[in-house]
């Protein structure tokens, strides 16, 4: 037992924060537990990626997982969180003055578009729109700078050691975290039912003041596939590469995961990762008596 809390010190110099420590040496022991199936640890081709049981915070699987890098639009999440922290009503009209396509992002609407607060905020997550979510950062009584600055004490907030947030889209790389501190976000941010319900839809239309009608689809194409999603938040950068957060709910009660892939080489290679990496995790650990 010595020589092993040794190695894990030493180890966990290398990839964690020594805040870190203590917590990985406490669950040693404790559910859920690596099943002996004689299986490999999986080769996942991401730059970071990170596996977290809900429950207790252990850790399932990492790789780089406490390496910062730049999130894209995962940002959106605590775009998202801060939002919801600070508005007053939903019953407000909102303005577009932001050309998504200049941005890098698709064109869903025209500057000078208006819209109801609940769809702008719908948009941003299950479209991540980046106009969307630059008008939610104006759409509290928190001034541009002081949301901002929010984003990050809120950041401190919920356990998050290395993020650092400069603007609502994730548009700039220097929105950065590591893994770990992206499936803290993604648990915390899946706790609110307004996020929760926005990124469990496939798609989403509404119909703006001016009487257009518009529809968007869910950037996260795993709510599709056979695995059961209870939400998640892609993202794409050149410098951040492809990038997937999302919280797995496992087939038993009480056995769910947050997955995270950042800095994949494609598209589908963060789809693939995100989902071979959960039914690893299903097929070669084991939670004990069935939770609540």
């Amino acid at each position: 037992m010595f020589n092993f809390l040794i190695s894990l010190i030493i180890a966990s110099q290398l990839v964690a924060p020594v805040t870190e420590i203590a917590g990985l040496i406490a669950n040693k022991e404790a559910y859920p537990k690596r099943r002996m199936t004689g299986s490999f640890e999986p080769v996942v081709e991401a730059e970071s990626a990170l596996v977290l049981d809900m429950e207790t915070g252990k850790i399932l699987y990492q790789k780089n997982g406490f390496k910062q890098r730049s999130m894209a639009s995962i940002t959106k999440l605590m775009t998202a969180v801060v939002f919801l922290e600070n508005k007053t009503t939903w019953d407000k009209k909102i303005k577009i003055t932001q050309d998504d396509k200049t941005n890098g992002g698709k064109l869903v609407w025209k500057p000078g578009e208006e819209l109801g607060l609940k769809d702008l905020f719908n948009v941003a997550l299950i479209g991540s729109v980046n106009s969307a979510a630059y008008e939610l950062a104006r759409a509290t009584d928190l001034s541009y700078d002081d949301f901002i600055k929010r984003m990050n004490s809120k950041a401190e907030e919920i356990g998050m050691k290395e993020a650092n947030f400069v603007e609502p889209t994730g548009l700039d790389a220097r929105n950065k975290a590591m893994a770990m501190d992206i499936a803290k976000l993604t648990k915390y941010a899946l706790n609110q039912p307004e996020i929760k319900n926005a990124l469990t839809m496939s798609d989403y239309t509404f119909v703006a003041v001016s009487g257009a009608r518009h529809t968007i689809k869910n950037t996260n194409k795993l709510l599709k596939s056979y695995l059961n999603i209870e939400g998640g938040k892609t993202g794409y950068t050149e410098e951040a590469g492809y990038c997937l957060a999302n919280m797995v709910k496992g087939p038993e009660a009480g056995k769910d995961i947050v997955v995270v892939i950042l800095g994949a080489k494609s598209e589908e290679e963060r789809f693939q990762q995100n989902k071979f990496l959960s039914q690893w995790v299903f097929d070669n650990w084991e939670w004990g008596k069935a939770r609540n």
